[in-house]
């Protein structure tokens, strides 16, 4: 049997994929850009992602739902049933056709981080990253400092996905404050012998949502979050495809 994490058990020291996030500056990146999109290679090597509520009803389709064993509750689409092993990216670093990508995996190489001492963010760019050019023939910078449109089109969907995001820390609280949500594990035979266990992870406790008051729905309707709860559910579903996919892969990968 093998054990393997759904979700951190500890916030890392820098976001997930990020290496060397750097503030995006006219005068340190004037010549930088990105190189055309080689693959998801970055994003291989890990079995969870963070979601935004908006992205439940999309991302339900093919991935289980799960919640952040710890604050901030948010949720993650599992992607693979064993440590280090996103199913849905093969060797090539090509996504899986007809699923649904993160937005958290599409932001990537950009990031907002927040400036010290001040409640402002500032859009970065991952030094580290493959498609990171330091000379490129298509900057992110006119020559007069300004984004080029490219850049622009980057910090929109930043900005997007940190409203989105922030709705979802509220929708987490939301559920941590009406206790919604309870430890589970989720078992998976593959056949041979081997059977994997998957661990630190909430999901929804259906009795206490059934148990919710009138208010309370009301209140998660008027707030946009109700259908969020049946997307969860029904996305559970998804445990047998990743099964299904464990299996064709084959082999264990070490932890």
């Amino acid at each position: 049997m093998t054990d393997a994490a759904a979700t951190p058990a500890a916030e890392p020291a820098l976001p997930m994929f990020y290496k060397n996030p750097q503030p995006l500056e006219p005068a340190r990146h004037a010549a930088a850009g990105l190189k055309p999109q080689s693959g998801f290679n970055f994003a291989a090597n890990t079995n969870a992602l963070p979601l935004t509520a908006s992205e439940m009803p999309h991302a339900a389709r093919t991935y289980p739902i799960v919640f952040s064993a710890s604050a901030p509750t948010v949720p993650f689409a599992v992607v693979g049933l064993r440590d280090h092993e996103n199913l849905f990216v093969d060797a090539s670093g090509t996504w899986r056709e007809d699923s649904y990508i993160p937005a958290y995996v599409r932001r990537y190489p950009f990031i907002f981080s927040e400036v010290p001492e001040s409640q402002n963010l500032v859009l970065c760019i991952d030094e580290s990253a493959d498609n990171y050019d330091a000379n490129s023939a298509q900057p992110l910078f006119a020559a007069d400092g300004k984004p080029t449109e490219a850049l622009q089109r980057a910090m929109q969907f930043n900005e997007t996905f940190q409203q989105h995001y922030m709705d979802t820390r509220r929708f987490g609280e939301w559920l941590d404050q009406n206790n919604m949500l309870e430890d589970r594990t989720a078992r998976a035979d593959l056949g041979g012998g081997q059977t994997f266990t998957l661990r630190g992870f909430r999901l929804l406790n259906t009795e206490r949502a059934r148990a919710l008051t009138d208010e309370q729905v009301l209140d998660l309707h008027k707030k946009g979050w109700l259908p969020l709860l049946h997307f969860h559910l029904q996305s559970l579903q998804n445990w047998g495809l990743l099964g299904a996919l464990t299996r064709r892969r084959g082999g264990l990968k070490p932890s």
